[in-house]
C-alpha cells in the first residue's frame, strides 16, 4: 500500500490471493492414508474405505440426553484473565424437550498460579492424577469448560436407561490436558449400561495425509460415489478402538459431514446412525442432532450477555474504588482501537 500526492492508492493483492489459492488447492488434494491430527498419526485409512449408507429411525420411546457448554474470556489482562464458562444437558424424547439442567455461570478470576491450581483441583475432585501442567493460561477456560461437561455425561449415562443415548459436543477422546482416566470410566459406565455414547465434533482437526482436512475429503469422495442425497458413514478407527471415529453426513443433501465418535452400547453402526439421522431432520440444524442444537443455544454464552457481564464488571471495578482512568486501563484492549 503506497501514498502518492498525498492519495492512498489502493493496493493490488489479486496475485497473491491467486498464489495462496492455488497452493491451499494442491495441499487439499493431498493423498496419502495416514489420519490424524499432527505429524504422529499412527491412524491407517485406504482411499477405498467402505462407504456405508443407511435409514432413519426416529426411535419411538427413545431418550436422548445431550452436553454441552459454553465459554469466553471476559478480560485478558495478559498476566490474568477472567474467564466464564458453563455446561448443560438437556433431555429430549419424541421431539419434544422435556428437562433442562443448567450449571450456573461460573466467573473466576485467574492468574497463571491460580489456573495451575485450580486445574489441579479439578481433576483431583474428578478422582483423576493430573499428568501434564496447564503450559498457557489462555487454555484454562477450555479445561475447566471440558471438565465440567466431562462430569456431566457421567451423569447422563448412568441416569439413561439401556438403549438411550448420550450426546456430547466434541470428540470423545480426551484432549491434551484431559487424563483418559477422566474418560475411560465414562465410556466403560456406557458399554456396561448398554447406551449409546456419541460425540459430534462440528470441526474436526483430523486430516488424511499431510494437510487435507478428512471430513473434507470423505464428504467429496462421498458425492462423487454415492451422489449428494445420501446418508453416509465411514469407519476411520480400527475394529479394536473402544471409542469408534467415523465420519458421517447424517441427513440427504445435508449441507456438512461430522466427525462422529461413538462407544455403542447394544446397537450396530447402522442402527445407532439411523437413530442419529431421526433426530437430525429439523429443516433449522439439518444435518446435526436437534437435541445437542437445543444444548448448544442454552449453555453458549451470546453477545449481548458477554456485554452485559462487562458492564456488571465495569461497575464493580468502580464500586471497589478503581479511578476510571485505572478501569479504562484495565478493560480496553488497543488492538480493538486500531481495529475499529
Amino acid at each position: 500500500m503506497r501514498w502518492r500526492g498525498g492519495t492512498l492508492l489502493v493496493e493490488d493483492y489479486a496475485d497473491r490471493v491467486r498464489l495462496a489459492a492455488g497452493y491451499l488447492s494442491r495441499l487439499l488434494a493431498d493423498a496419502g492414508t495416514r489420519v490424524g491430527p499432527d505429524d504422529t498419526a499412527t491412524l491407517e485409512l485406504s482411499e477405498d474405505a467402505p462407504l456405508h449408507q443407511f435409514g432413519s429411525d426416529p426411535a419411538p420411546g427413545v431418550t436422548a440426553a445431550a452436553v454441552d457448554g459454553g465459554s469466553a474470556c471476559l478480560l485478558n489482562g495478559r498476566s490474568f484473565w477472567l474467564v466464564a464458562y458453563r455446561a448443560g444437558t438437556i433431555w429430549h424424547r419424541d421431539r419434544d424437550t422435556f428437562a433442562t439442567d443448567t450449571d450456573p455461570l461460573q466467573v473466576r478470576a485467574l492468574t497463571q498460579t491460580d489456573a495451575k491450581a485450580a486445574y489441579a483441583e479439578a481433576l483431583a475432585l474428578a478422582g483423576v492424577k493430573r499428568e501434564r501442567d496447564l503450559a498457557d493460561l489462555g487454555g484454562v477456560v477450555d479445561v475447566l469448560r471440558e471438565l465440567a461437561e466431562w462430569r456431566r455425561a457421567a451423569e447422563a449415562v448412568a441416569a439413561a436407561r439401556p438403549g438411550d443415548l448420550v450426546l456430547v459436543d466434541g470428540s470423545l477422546h480426551p484432549g491434551p490436558f484431559l487424563p483418559a482416566g477422566l474418560v475411560e470410566p465414562v465410556h466403560e459406565l456406557a458399554r456396561e449400561r448398554g447406551v449409546d455414547l456419541v460425540g459430534v465434533t462440528k470441526a474436526s482437526k483430523l486430516r488424511w495425509g499431510r494437510y487435507a482436512p478428512l471430513v473434507l475429503r470423505v464428504r467429496r469422495r462421498a458425492d462423487g460415489e454415492l451422489g449428494p442425497d445420501t446418508r453416509w458413514y465411514l469407519r476411520v478407527t480400527g475394529p479394536d478402538d473402544p471409542a469408534e471415529v467415523y465420519v458421517a453426513r447424517l441427513a440427504r443433501a445435508a449441507a456438512h459431514a461430522f466427525r462422529v465418535d461413538a462407544v455403542r452400547g447394544h446397537r450396530d453402526p447402522d442402527r445407532l446412525f439411523a437413530v442419529l439421522a431421526g433426530l437430525s431432520d429439523d429443516p433449522a440444524f439439518l444435518g446435526y442432532p436437534y437435541p445437542l442444537a437445543a444444548v448448544h443455544r442454552v449453555v453458549s454464552l451470546p453477545g449481548p450477555l458477554l456485554a452485559d457481564l462487562r458492564r456488571d464488571l465495569r461497575e464493580a471495578f468502580l464500586r471497589e474504588g478503581l479511578s476510571e482512568d485505572d478501569v479504562d486501563l484495565v478493560m480496553r484492549d488497543f488492538h480493538l482501537t486500531l481495529n475499529a
